[in-house]
């Protein structure tokens, strides 16, 4: 697949995943509101991760899960000491 291909089916599912954070305001679902929105939000970054920082191979994936389980033992000590 091209690159053009790519960065437009990335553009789209930008696009689309926005209107999904709009549509989702106008809706009232309580709590589940801002899961949904967080959720959104998480395919959006990995969206953006996948096609603008090119973390596809293998090497990369590794160093994304270990700074990503790194983040959670730093957030986990933090709510250990409170």
């Amino acid at each position: 697949m091209s690159e053009l291909r790519k960065l437009t089916f990335g553009y789209l599912g930008l696009l689309a995943l926005l209107a999904l954070t709009v549509g989702s305001s106008f809706v009232a679902l309580g709590g589940f509101n801002v899961a949904l929105n967080l959720a959104i939000a998480a395919a959006k970054a990995i969206l953006i991760a996948m096609l603008f920082m090119h973390l596809t191979g293998t090497l990369p994936r590794l160093a994304v899960a270990a700074a990503g389980l790194w983040l959670v033992i730093l957030f986990g000590l933090t709510l250990i000491g409170r």
